[in-house]
């Protein structure tokens, strides 16, 4: 399952709304000023007029030496008070996989945890395969084509992607990426780091935590869910947070039912599931046929309620299902237009800002499968689909199981033709104690992406995590005036 932080939600402008505890007595500074500044060049990066950047070599296997090696970009903003010793430095990460921290999300980062940066530095660092860091493309995935096919053909593009990697796909996993953002530390002369990961920022953040637990001061988890999960049990676990957000929506907006919103929503799936409808989608001058079906139906649903909390968008759609009612499908086209025409500008933004490949390198790397990679694509097929038809179908309501768990980013079927990977597996090991780092985990009530249940699964990898729950936030709490405010704080607190 992809926990993809798309890009359009991200692209929301951090708002500082709190300020960090100005009695923080200074502290010796954990960087190391001659091993920086011989790693360091001033770069253009947008909206970042201070920026310094660097790389790095690393093995593209650490156990393989001989596999070769790629390169790992970096930027690192200096603190703005160089009159006092530095107080530390704050690593961030904003999800996909395959998107970048540097040049598409980094200023976004800097403008909002500027109440720390006077004496805490801010370190953003491109996973391997993407931005600034040797990025990844295959031509299966290139061009908006992928977007508007039907499933099957997503699914085996997606499968030749794999196999135009030929043997460096397995080189893309998170554990691969901690180690690489621990050999940046090294490099800059660094002791320990505060980490604020949002979505798969998340995932990769507690596999630092797990890989290298000696340097970390604190770590934040924004919009987060664990690193070992059921794909098919936290399927159901997201559609229940679906109903709840519809429901949580209507009642503090008192616009809509959220009953009558399921009700009508549940009417158009089942209507669509038996009768799909062809429609038109304008893209780059360009016209796609699609089909609105059930699958479309749930991809564009969840997506609205997957990004940051947009009430309009929401109500919107209230709206489109109450017209459906009546037999007028046109207000939701419209909704499923934006949603892949969304989709598409961001493929159209290319691996210097958000790598397709990477995401898919990643998700079928390290996410667990219902079925062997070692098997045929057939008896892959038969094991999947049996997964599926065993599900409790009340647990996926108002949908049918199969098109939620088949929707866009997040459909559990989409490594079924990625090649044999003896390697894939998560970045570490089932039941692993995490070190008790101070940890913060910040979860929206809306957020129908990584739930209330799953941001308290998360925070139950850390002996002592903090768990917060957000009011009138989607995913990633970080782009809300409150939760800012609890990262700020948490950060600045003295240890």
């Amino acid at each position: 399952m992809s926990k993809r932080h798309a890009v359009a939600a991200v692209a929301a402008v951090l708002v500082v709304t709190g300020c960090a505890d100005d009695t923080e007595s200074p502290k010796p500074s954990n960087m190391t000023t001659s091993a920086a500044s011989s790693r360091l060049s001033p770069c253009e990066v947008p909206q970042i007029p201070t920026a310094t950047c660097g790389s790095i070599t690393v093995p593209l296997d650490r156990a393989q030496p001989n596999a070769g090696t790629t390169t790992v970009g970096f930027v690192l903003i200096p603190r703005t008070d160089q009159s006092q010793p530095s107080l530390g430095t704050i690593v961030t990460n904003p999800g996909g996989p395959g998107n970048a921290t540097t040049d598409g999300l980094g200023h976004l980062y800097a403008d909002g945890l500027r109440p720390l940066l006077d004496r805490r530095e801010l370190l953003l660092i491109d996973p391997r395969g993407v931005g600034r860091s040797d990025p990844i493309n295959c031509a299966a995935l290139a061009g908006p084509e992928v977007v508007f096919a039907p499933l099957d053909q997503q699914r085996s593009a997606i499968g030749e992607c794999g196999r135009q990697l030929g043997g460096k796909a397995r080189y893309y996993g998170t554990a691969a990426v901690a180690d690489d953002f621990d050999d940046v530390r090294t490099a800059l002369g660094l002791e320990r780091l505060d980490l604020l990961g949002d979505s798969y920022g998340t995932y990769l953040m507690a596999t630092y935590v797990a890989r290298h637990p000696e340097h970390v001061r604190s770590v934040v988890l924004s919009g987060a869910y664990p690193v070992h999960t059921d794909n098919n049990v936290s399927g159901g676990v997201a559609v229940a947070a679906l109903r709840r957000a519809i429901e949580l929506v209507c009642e503090r907006s008192t616009s809509c039912s959220g009953d009558t919103v399921l009700d009508d929503l549940g009417r158009l799936a089942a209507k669509l599931r038996a009768n799909p409808v062809s429609m038109d989608v304008q893209y780059e001058q360009k016209n796609y046929r699609v089909d609105l079906d059930e699958r479309m139906l749930a991809s564009t649903v969840g997506m609205i309620y997957s990004g940051s909390a947009d009430l309009e968008k929401d109500l919107k759609l209230a709206k489109a299902l109450a017209a459906a009612k009546t037999g007028n499908l046109d207000q939701i086209q419209e909704l499923v237009r934006e949603h892949l025409v969304t989709i598409a500008k961001d493929f159209a933004l290319g691996a210097k800002f958000v790598s397709q490949t990477l995401l898919w390198a990643t998700t079928c790397h390290d996410y667990p499968e219902d079925f062997d990679y070692a098997d045929s694509f057939p008896d892959r097929k038969h094991d999947f689909d049996d997964s599926v038809k065993r599900l409790p179908p009340q647990d996926y309501t108002p949908f049918s199981t199969e098109a939620w768990l088949s929707r866009d980013f997040y459909d559990l079927g989409a490594c079924l033709e990625w090649p044999s990977d003896p390697t894939a597996g998560a970045p570490f090991a089932k039941g692993t104690e995490l070190r008790d780092v101070p940890a913060l985990v910040l979860t929206g009530d809306l957020d129908a992406n990584t739930s209330i249940a799953s941001g308290k699964e998360a925070a139950a990898q850390f002996p002592n995590a903090r768990f917060v729950e957000v009011t009138g936030a989607g995913h990633t709490p970080t782009y809300t005036p409150d939760g800012l405010k609890q990262i700020l704080e948490f950060i600045a607190q003295d240890r």
